[in-house]
């Protein structure tokens, strides 16, 4: 039987004094020599000091444009300066029309305000599950550049799997490619604060975010909330301009009872009253006016019932395969390369006119951008939506299996372009006006970190006129807008900076 990743219960974890020759008691001759080491020692110091100079003088100037910003940018509270500070919360599982069911009082009155702006929704990258998005919004690059293709993974080059509730495995940079705003913020001057999001815990490029909380279970998002406060209640110059957190209620309650359950309701209503508390908490430092706030969730929830099942073992021969990877997907790596043409022609015969596709890696369909990665299996199984793969083995240490008692979850990872996995994106602050947002460059086009043009997944930004709810977005794109409303210049992502450029 080959070895998935993990099971279901894998879920369930004094110095020596100086002694200065020249104020000795004993006087000795002064030699020629000694003379002339001082004369090139003191030119040498002369020379090293020009050197140091120059080198501050550079350095100086390529950080001048940042300095300028910490000093030109600053808002006031009527007590207290404020450089840009933005504050960027994930819902997890917030799927874009929960917010049609009418118990989220605080973020649908954001669509009636001066300075908000809502998307319709946001698609989520490919493959809609959780590491991958939250690091594609932390980066704007895709997950098959950025490296974190799926929750659990297998790296060949590595030879090592990344599991996304292993703490070791997390904090360990080797991972995470690109840059993440947190990193771009503390290279440019700003400090960051963040609570508990996915990639966080890791140096990348040698960098932790100043103030930092990793992950931990539960955690009330009032207290969050306070947590951010707190940050904010520092002095100017101990003070994070960018503050993220990560809020996973909503997602727990989805796959645990289904998007349409009571219990989904419930943690709207807890996300929402999170909204109410951070804008009253806001509003009492009088910073409604000086914080820019970003609301958004990284994919949302489909319900599978427990007869939608696709049992990998009889398609093919588990003895055949070494990993699993990749639910609700069939990420199959072979025992032996040799056999990877064989295993993929028997399942794309088998796969006609069923739920599912089978892909050899490098012909997964384009828009998913998910194909130049060696970390991402060599052949992809893909489900429709509703439907998701498993071993027997996987299905009885799963929380799916309730013996004979019939139930239905919330699955996501599933095609990012479909309805049921679509994320929120809200946000209000002195730099939205009206709801509007307005495009710079038309023929702008989004770039990965090697220079490659991609068109972006959704529909292509374009200038938009005041409304009350915006057309929707690629998640690529939420980088370049932090970057933007920070004033810090971004790294190399898939993003297009058309789409940030301006937000008024």
């Amino acid at each position: 039987m080959p070895r998935p990743f993990f099971t279901e219960e894998d879920h369930q974890r004094v110095e020596e004094p100086f002694l200065d020759p020249e104020h000795s008691s004993e006087r000795k001759p002064v030699s020629p020599y000694s003379m002339v080491n001082k004369a090139v020692i003191i030119l040498f110091c002369v020379g090293l000091t020009a050197v140091v100079a120059l080198s501050v003088r550079g350095y100086m100037g390529e950080n001048q444009a940042n300095l300028r910003a910490h000093t030109e940018a600053l808002r006031s509270n009527g007590t207290h300066a404020f450089r840009k500070t933005v504050i960027l919360i994930s819902f997890d599982g917030f799927r874009a029309d929960y917010l049609d069911r009418g118990i989220t009082p605080h973020l649908h009155a954001l669509r009636d305000e001066a300075n908000a702006f809502q998307a319709e929704y946001m698609n989520p990258s490919f493959p809609s599950i959780t590491f991958p998005n939250h690091y594609t919004i932390a980066t704007g690059l895709y997950p098959e550049t950025h490296g974190i293709v799926a929750n659990e993974f297998y790296d060949p080059v590595l030879n090592q799997t990344f599991y996304y509730k292993n703490d070791l495995i997390t904090r360990d940079a080797q991972w995470w490619g690109g840059e993440p705003i947190w990193v771009t913020a503390e290279r440019q001057g700003h400090l960051a604060g963040i609570d508990m999001w996915p990639g966080s815990t890791a140096p990348i490029g040698g960098v932790l975010p100043t103030y930092l909380i990793a992950f931990s279970d539960p955690v009330a998002p009032r207290t969050k909330v306070d947590q951010l406060m707190t940050w904010l209640d520092l002095p100017l110059d101990r003070r994070p301009t960018f503050l993220a957190s990560y809020v996973p209620e909503v997602d727990h309650a989805g796959h645990a009872y289904s998007p349409d359950s009571r219990q989904v309701n419930d943690s709207l209503v807890l996300a929402d009253d999170a909204v109410g508390y951070l804008r009253a908490s806001l509003a009492a430092r009088n910073l409604t006016d000086v914080v820019d706030v970003v609301y958004l969730s990284d994919h949302g929830m489909a319900s599978v019932p427990d007869d939608q099942i696709i049992y990998l073992e009889d398609l093919v021969g588990l003895d055949l395969l070494d990993l699993v990877s990749g639910y609700p997907l069939a990420g199959l790596w072979p025992k032996h390369a040799s056999d990877t043409a064989r295993i993929y022609e028997a399942l794309r015969i088998q796969s006609a006119g069923q739920r599912w596709a089978v892909y050899l890696r490098e012909d997964i369909p384009a828009r998913f951008h998910y194909a130049h990665n060696d970390r991402i299996p060599p052949i992809v199984c893909i489900p429709e939506v509703g439907w998701t793969f498993y071993t027997r083995h996987q299905y009885d240490h799963s929380h799916l299996y309730s013996g004979k008692v019939s139930k239905t979850i919330g699955v996501h990872g599933y095609d990012n372009l479909d309805p049921t996995m679509r994320a929120i994106f809200l946000a209000h602050g002195p730099s939205f006006h009206a709801g509007k947002l307005v495009g710079q460059a038309a023929d702008s086009q989004p770039q990965d970190s090697a220079g490659a043009l991609h068109p972006p997944i959704g529909p292509a930004p374009r200038d938009v006129e005041t409304a009350t709810i915006q057309p929707p977005f690629d998640n690529v794109e939420v980088y370049n807008l932090l970057c933007h409303l920070l004033g810090l210049t971004p790294s190399a992502n898939n993003g297009t900076l058309a789409w940030a450029s301006r937000v008024e």
